[in-house]
Formats: C-alpha cells, structure tokens, sequence
C-alpha cells in the first residue's frame, strides 16, 4: 500500500529518530527531485540541492576532498535550524568521493545519530539518493517504521 508523504511525516514527528533516506532509480531522479520539492513547498521545508550548492560555491567545490562525513553532520545540522523539515537532494556525488568507512558513517549519523530529542536534531531529515546496493542493505536502530523508502513507495502529490 502507497504511503502519504505528508502523514508519513506527521507520524515521524512522534519518533525520537526523525531521518528518512528516500532513494530511486538513476533514471528517476528527476522525478524524486520534483516530487520532494513539491513536498518541502507544502510544508515550508528547507530544500538543499547539495550538488548544486557545490557548483556554486568555490570554497565548497576546493574543499571537497576534506567535507568528510563529520563536516557533513555540522553542515546539516546548521542548515536544519529552525527548520521543522530539512531536504538534501542529490547527495551521491558526495558519496562518491568518500571510502566505504566514511560512507558508513554518514548513514550511522544519518540513521542512528539524527535524534529528535537532542536540541541540534529536531527538524526531520530526508536525504535523496539514487538506488544503490549499499543502500538497499542498509539497517536500522530503533526504528518503528522503515525510514529508507523508495520513491515508488508514496503517493503522487
């Protein structure tokens, strides 16, 4: 059965760890990136399309090779005050340039560490990735819900 989006993230509010990922196909990402913009209007979400904003900036483009998973966390949680809801699209192109050590800590930060009791982390969190074997694998701590969804899994807005 589909899933809304917007009771979905109604219900995350009640949830200590509010972080999503929500991934798709390649050959869908255009689709996701319509579809969680959409959803960051209706709900006055902060939209970040992370590989544009590194485009734009050249101290971020420079600095690429040293934005480890522990400058990510900051940058996050930077963005994310006082948003009830912050979106990161296209976030692979950062993955890609880190190890698989750095990878899992991303998804531990993402998964395990962006809690909703803490201060810092109260906005719900969704990341938008593109489909991969090491996401479909991925598992998670204390979670009453799946909080790695595909795009396939909502309902058209």
């Amino acid at each position: 059965m589909a899933l809304d989006v917007f009771e979905y993230l109604n219900a995350l509010d009640q949830d200590r760890y509010r972080a999503v990922i929500i991934h798709t196909s390649p050959e869908k990402s255009k689709a996701l990136t319509k579809f969680i913009t959409r959803v960051g209007e209706k709900v006055k979400g902060k939209y970040i399309d992370l590989l544009d904003l590194f485009i734009q900036s050249k101290e971020l483009r420079e600095n690429i090779e040293s934005f480890r998973p522990e400058k990510f966390r900051n940058f996050i949680v930077d963005h994310s005050k006082p948003q009830s809801l912050l979106i990161i699209d296209r976030v692979d192109f950062l993955l890609d340039t880190w190890r698989k050590k750095d990878r899992d800590i991303f998804f531990q930060i993402i998964m395990d560490q962006w809690d909703g009791f803490k201060e810092a982390t109260k906005a719900k969190l969704i990341m938008c990735l593109q489909t991969s074997i090491e996401i479909e694998n991925l598992k998670l701590i204390e979670s009453r819900k799946n909080r790695i969804l595909r795009l396939d899994d909502f309902t058209d807005i």
